[in-house]
């Protein structure tokens, strides 16, 4: 008998091992399943070791590997088919060996994406780089219009060349927190929902095949505590100007319970018959604030 329990006994420990052994087993399975999600579902969230200290620069797309990621894996070059829907120029003309110049040309197919005439590149694939209620952060980011037609007449027809943006999922919409765009000879901000519109450039003509510098500091809030300062600097320029400033405002213009994600595109999108655009773009950074 006491052969007989013992045997019992080790099979009870046996038994209690293997379900431990299972048990585990599931729950890193679960954890794999989680970052495979797509950009629709709730765990797309920021990950607790997501963590940087002030003034780290969390995100710098240079381009001076010569290379549409700029060495960085998962930034996307374009979505559009044309063969220069994106190319790289080199030298910049700013200081810099290469920049990324994108491309459209108005009723050519190849020059479209994402159901409409655009080329842009995005950062969505970088976890880092993607932005969510109570991150603090810095966007800078160059731009050239290159050989800009001016406008004339006839309606707006606005080109954006950047976007700070939030992801729309199946359920529910989302919204694009900041817009650059030009819009006949201006160069403006446009805000979610276009409830603000602000021309900081009047007059793009003086500026066209020149370097612009943008800087946007944002604290993204769901609510009415956040806050976003857009800066400029012009050729001439020593230095930032502060152009539009938002306070106690709701910037992140989607909910991330329901898996929308904010993250930065920059190219050119959308313009009117007959034109060709093109914009060159350097020096992409994301930067922890506050800084140190």
């Amino acid at each position: 008998m006491k052969n007989i329990n013992l045997i019992s006994h080790k099979h009870l420990i046996f038994i209690a091992f293997i379900a431990l052994s299972c048990s585990k087993e599931s729950t890193v399975d679960s954890q794999d399943r989680v970052s495979t999600l797509s950009l629709n579902d709730k765990n797309n969230v920021k990950k607790a070791s997501d963590t940087f200290n002030n003034g780290d620069t969390i995100l710098n797309v240079n381009y001076e590997t010569g290379t549409f990621d700029s060495g960085i894996t998962g930034l996307t070059a374009t979505h559009a088919t044309a063969s220069d829907a994106a190319y790289m120029v080199s030298p910049a003309g700013n200081g810099s060996n290469f920049a990324i110049a994108h491309k459209i040309v108005y009723g050519d197919t190849t020059y479209n994406s994402d159901g409409n005439i655009r080329s842009e590149s995005d950062a969505i694939a970088i976890q880092k780089a993607k932005f969510f209620p109570g991150d603090e952060r810095r966007y800078e980011f160059s731009v050239l219009l290159k050989d800009w037609t001016p406008w004339v007449s006839g309606p707006t027809y606005e080109t954006t060349i950047y976007q700070l943006k939030v992801s729309g999922n199946s359920t529910s919409g989302s919204g694009v927190p900041l817009q650059f765009r030009t819009a006949r000879n201006a160069m403006r901000l446009r805000y979610e929902g276009s409830t603000s519109i602000k021309d900081i450039i009047t007059d793009l003509r003086p500026y066209v095949n020149q370097w612009l510098n943008f800087r946007v500091d944002v604290l993204w809030a769901d609510n009415n505590t956040g806050y976003m300062k857009t800066y400029m600097q012009l050729p001439g320029q020593s230095s930032y100007i502060l152009v539009d400033e938002k306070t106690n405002y709701t910037t992140f213009a989607g909910n991330v319970s329901i898996g929308n994600v904010g993250y930065i595109k920059w190219g050119v999108y959308v313009t009117q018959a007959p034109l060709t655009r093109i914009a060159y773009h350097d020096n992409i950074k994301i930067i922890k604030l506050p800084l140190q």
